[in-house]
């Protein structure tokens, strides 16, 4: 479903925001309400939890779509999800950073929204107001993937990026890791790091999923 993840990250936003600051709820509410108006029922579609902002009254009322364009309504909804950023970004003293996990299945859609996330917010993004941080199996991706092709756009417009590759660690680190995780001496953990380490080839992410089950 497009947007789908990103819309399940702003809706957790909309969920602490409504249980963790009140006063900044209200604050969120009125730009919301007042930048873009009754269209915010587009986004609540997406976004159940904004309703706990709005106020359920705010969104009673229903309003016909039926005769929406697809492409139309995804390029309306793209927009909306820039005034919402911008409604954030403007409210929030701190950077508001959205994390998006498994990006190698991120679908074109959800790409055009990030790129227009990005371009429209210059001013957030240029003054670290507004960030963009996801994680990807790169070997999972080529050229023409929707995250690459979104990034090397943005970046032909100035908009700084950065890539973090993880590598596999080796032995050492991973029984670093290790000793560190059960408290104990690095001589002790080694066998068990080295089992570790032969079963996920080195992987960050396998090696901490194993320590976990232990």
């Amino acid at each position: 479903q497009a947007f789908h993840a990103i819309g399940s990250a702003f809706d957790s936003y909309c969920t602490w925001l409504s249980t963790k600051d009140q006063s900044m709820a209200k604050e969120v509410s009125s730009a919301l309400k007042r930048d873009i108006g009754k269209e915010i029922w587009r986004l609540a579609a997406v976004m159940p939890n904004l309703s706990s902002i709005l106020g359920s009254e705010y969104l009673s009322q229903k309003y016909d779509s039926s005769d929406d364009d697809a492409v139309d309504a995804q390029k309306r909804l793209r927009y909306l999800f820039c005034e919402f950023v911008k409604v954030m970004s403007i409210c929030h003293s701190e950077a508001v950073v959205l994390f998006l996990d498994d990006s190698q299945w991120m679908d074109p859609a959800s790409a055009a929204l990030l790129n227009q996330l990005l371009m429209t917010s210059g001013s957030a993004v240029r003054d670290h107001r507004f960030s963009f941080m996801a994680s990807c199996r790169d070997d999972e991706m080529n050229e023409t993937h929707p995250l690459t092709n979104m990034l090397a756009s943005v970046d032909t417009f100035g908009i700084k990026t950065t890539m973090i590759r993880l590598t596999p660690m080796n032995k050492d680190a991973v029984n670093e890791f290790v000793s560190a995780t059960l408290s104990l001496l690095p001589r002790i953990t080694r066998p068990l790091a080295n089992i570790l380490h032969q079963r996920s080839k080195g992987c960050v992410l396998g090696r901490a999923g194993i320590c976990c089950r232990r």
